[in-house]
């Protein structure tokens, strides 16, 4: 199905709810289907209303909370997600479906219980400000430097604002739990898990696909990522499923990325 730019951060979310309706109790696959439907259009709104009418007809379907707790998390009601995911997991679901419930319930907890708040930008120097070009050229951007790292500014899913870490030695691109949950990005039940090894020795992080990140005027579309707090001053990790795409130029003097692509 090809999606209007500003859906297609759905598509990850929308590819969960594909589970079977395992009850007999008539018309709930149709407003199941519908509900569906309604959050690939867009309609949160229409498709928490139907999901929450199917389970009214069938209280102890795990399918349906599940669709109901994605639905949440898209709205950022991180508290009724989690529960809606906790009742999921109760229900004795298939192991997939299992795997996804707990996967939305780790994410969405801790904002459950504290908002996330996006990190503080670095501050300006003490001496002196840095005297930038007036007008860069379109493949290139201004990082800024915190604590030894290069942050960039992005564009994720058409909309959302995330800083990411430049990091040419990552394999895999990588977001954190907080900035995945309020994408609506959560990992396929059958998701591989991958293994990580970061200066704090090995570690892992479910995969999902990231459907856009842009650097200025630089986009890469189905970006291979992994949920992980890589960092804990930045939504992510820019690494190489996002840069090999690109010949990149960094000038350290300036504090200046030039991403041209290959």
């Amino acid at each position: 199905m090809n999606l209007p730019r500003g859906l297609r951060a759905l598509g990850v979310a929308v590819a969960l709810a594909t589970a079977p309706i395992a009850t007999a109790v008539a018309g709930v696959t149709e407003l199941n289907d519908a509900g569906k439907a309604a959050y690939m259009r867009g309609d949160l709104a229409t498709a928490e209303r139907l999901f929450r009418e199917a389970l009214q007809a069938a209280p102890d379907e795990p399918t349906l909370h599940y669709h109901l707790g994605v639905v949440l998390t898209k709205q950022s009601r991180w508290k009724e997600a989690k529960d809606a995911y906790e009742k999921t997991v109760r229900l004795g679901p298939s192991a997939g479906l299992r795997a996804a419930a707990l996967e939305g319930l780790r994410t969405v907890t801790p904002l459950a219980e504290k908002r996330y708040r996006a990190p503080e930008p670095e501050p300006a120097p003490s001496v002196r400000a840095r005297v930038w070009r007036p007008a860069d050229p379109p493949d290139t951007v201004r990082l800024r430097r915190w604590y030894g790292n290069w942050i960039v500014d992005a564009i994720v899913n058409d909309f959302q604002r995330a800083t990411f870490v430049v990091d040419t030695g990552a394999s895999i691109c990588s977001i954190s739990p907080q900035a995945a949950a309020s994408l609506g990005l959560v990992p396929a039940p059958d998701a591989p898990t991958i293994q990580l090894m970061t200066p704090g020795g090995p570690t892992s992080g479910r995969f999902v696909k990231i459907p856009s990140i842009r650097i200025g005027e630089m986009e890469v579309r189905d970006v291979p990522a992994v949920i992980h707090s890589s960092v804990g001053f930045a939504d992510g990790l820019l690494g190489n499923t996002f840069l090999r795409h690109f010949t990149m130029t960094l000038d350290q003097d300036r504090g200046l990325l030039t991403l041209q692509p290959r």
